[in-house]
């Protein structure tokens, strides 16, 4: 009986121990993406109402192309959609090693104009199907872009319909950009307390384990 109570005292308190350690992790990073959406929900509502490309699309690509914000390529040249030169750019222009060696990436002035240069960019044929979609359809814009080869990677649409669930993206395409700092603070208590108590903690964790699998 010993034996038992002692196994599952040791089980307990390694498993909270790495328990805390994965806590931490996913705090950081929820607060990078915090400040990613403080900064940026602006720019992303204002091009969807421009253009109709859904805010839920532009920011989740802008978190995961750029790892929200903090990736090198990002930093260095405010390109936030991984968008390389192509033969008609004209702009500045920085080479970084992506798939493959020193690639051509365009450069800006702003992140600004990285979203704006988003925009534009996707008005090429190839995408043009995507804006028969309804503005509200993220997962069908996923699976758009990946169709349309929008990125080399063979699960791009899970990964971005990913980012969009988790941090409760979709919700800014109901937005309009008229005042839209003043409600972004609700919107962000979504994304810092999802759930309320360690025990719901868990669950939601166990929910976003089987949505990992379908990405991997």
């Amino acid at each position: 009986m010993k034996e038992v109570f002692y196994f599952l005292f040791f089980f307990s308190i390694t498993f909270l121990l790495l328990y805390s350690k994965g806590e931490k992790k996913e705090e950081i990073e929820i607060q990078n993406v915090i400040k990613y959406i403080k900064k940026y929900a602006l720019f992303a509502v204002e091009e969807m109402e421009k253009f109709g490309i859904p805010a839920s699309i532009k920011l989740g690509q802008g978190i995961l192309e750029s790892s929200v914000g903090n990736s090198s390529l990002a930093k260095a040249t405010n390109n936030h959609f991984g968008i390389k030169c192509g033969k008609n750019w004209i702009g500045d222009v920085y080479y970084h090693d992506d798939d493959l060696p020193k690639e051509c990436f365009r450069k800006y002035n702003s992140v600004r104009e990285s979203f704006e240069d988003h925009s534009k960019f996707l008005q090429k044929p190839r995408y043009s199907e995507l804006f028969l979609l309804k503005k509200k359809d993220y997962q069908g814009w996923a699976i758009g872009l990946k169709k349309a080869g929008y990125a080399t990677s063979s699960n791009y649409d899970d990964r971005l319909i990913y980012q969009i669930e988790k941090y409760f993206l979709w919700k800014l395409d109901q937005e309009t950009s008229q005042g839209i700092e003043k409600r972004l603070d609700k919107y962000l208590m979504t994304i810092m307390n999802p759930r309320s108590s360690i025990f719901d903690s868990f669950f939601y964790k166990i929910f976003l384990f089987f949505i990992k699998l379908r990405i991997k």
